[in-house]
């Protein structure tokens, strides 16, 4: 088929019903996709093991009875400052090569916002194409693919009395300890609940299509710490897609490990994908690693601004009665252009927020889609003023929405 409209009376928007339009989304997704390795495994992986996602997560366009783009939803927990908040992550985003630029992606991911406005999520986030999902209010908000590469002969061969063995089940309890542990360093985060992490040991299969190898670090027959890697032979590429905390020893002893691993797979280069503030990463520049910048981001899309300031209102409070604003009375106007949201403050407690339905000028102006790079600590007001000319501080109010939005390190893990 070539470009083209599509008439709308033979378009059909739907969600999966039955066992045959399963088999019909795998076909597509495996149509649409081609060669990428996995990506089959990893839908069939949502639809037969998720704990939360049924049928209704999957969103297809069928043009005269065949399914022919599909987006799906899976819902996911994210944590700001200790507030937890329901986010709907995209993924899946294909259609068949036949069909595309028809517009039909648009069409599932205005479906797909109306969906999650109607479920109450907080946040629509997505790993995504560049610059697409502008078009639909999303903005690049968190670090997404930091990569740190080394060489395996670069790692020197080191002697631990640590042990690494291969990671079971019963290990799972004590790892959420881990990762909770490795994740209080970071502003947002992801939230891994037992019944992900126990679909994740069971199928080998995280957020990546393809399978990961998971090993314990033990310790005098205690559970120290655990890493994820996978394979990529076509590169000859090892790559660590996750790491709890560490201390030297650990870390030497791992790398060892991942050294010894990799040379008898005929590998030659550590690619470790998780985030550049892991000590691991750090022992890994010092024996002469490098890091790709700049990196990509995750796109975030703020599903309801009242509602998030109402749900962000104890880490607001908490961080001014940390500051020189703990007895501050002021009526605060976030002015969004649009909209404004008015915080009512009285002795540094917020007794009031609403949203008023004007964007008359105040000292707080802002850009509502940049807006989600401060919320998120991804960048800095000081940042976003010089790059972007509708974010307007002005000078009487700059330290103080440093004070309520400063910059913090974040990091996604897999939430599924």
């Amino acid at each position: 088929m070539g470009g083209g409209n599509l008439r709308e009376a033979d378009l059909e928007i739907q969600c999966l019903r039955n066992k045959t339009d399963v088999k019909d989304y795998l076909r597509l997704v495996q149509k649409a996709f081609g060669q990428e390795v996995g990506v089959c495994d990893l839908a069939k992986k949502l639809i037969d093991h998720h704990p939360e996602m049924t049928l209704d997560n999957f969103f297809v366009v069928k043009h005269e009875g065949r399914m022919v783009s599909t987006i799906n939803l899976i819902p996911v927990t994210w944590s700001i400052g200790d507030v937890k908040l329901k986010v709907a992550e995209m993924g899946h985003v294909a259609t068949l090569p036949e069909y595309r630029g028809r517009g039909l992606i648009q069409k599932l991911v205005l479906k797909f916002l109306k969906t999650v406005a109607q479920q109450n999520f907080d946040l629509a986030v997505i790993e995504g194409i560049p610059y697409f999902y502008r078009q639909f209010g999303y903005d690049y908000a968190l670090p997404l693919l930091e990569e740190t590469r080394i060489r395996l002969d670069q790692i020197p061969n080191s002697k631990s009395n640590v042990r690494i063995r291969l990671f079971t089940a019963k290990d799972i309890a004590e790892a959420m300890k881990l990762l909770e542990v490795s994740q209080r360093k970071f502003y947002v985060h992801s939230v891994r609940s037992k019944a992900v992490w126990e679909m994740q040991e069971k199928t080998h299969i995280a957020s990546d299509p393809e399978p990961f190898q998971e090993y314990a670090v033990e310790e005098g027959g205690r559970l120290k710490g655990y890493f994820r890697f996978r394979e990529n032979s076509k590169e000859k590429e090892l790559l660590l897609t996750e790491i709890s905390e560490v201390d030297q020893l650990e870390a030497q002893a791992i790398a060892d490990f991942l050294k010894e691993y990799g040379l008898k797979k005929g590998l030659t280069t550590l690619s470790a994908n998780i985030s550049y503030v892991e000590p691991f990463i750090e022992h890994l520049v010092s024996l002469g690693a490098t890091k790709r910048l700049p990196t990509y981001a995750w796109q975030v899309r703020i599903t309801d601004y009242l509602k998030i300031f109402q749900k962000l209102k104890p880490l607001l409070e908490s961080r001014l009665a940390n500051s020189m604003y703990r007895t501050l009375t002021e009526t605060l106007d976030f002015n969004f252009r649009r909209f404004t949201i008015r915080l009512n403050l009285q002795g540094g407690k917020i007794v009031d927020i609403q949203r008023l339905e004007t964007g008359e000028r105040s000292p707080i102006g802002l850009n509502p889609v940049v807006f989600v790079q401060l919320l998120m600590g991804h960048k800095s007001r000081e940042e976003l003023e010089l790059a972007v000319p509708d974010m307007r501080i002005a000078v009487s109010h700059r330290h103080l929405v440093d004070v309520l939005f400063p910059k913090l390190p974040s990091y996604i893990h897999s939430a599924y």
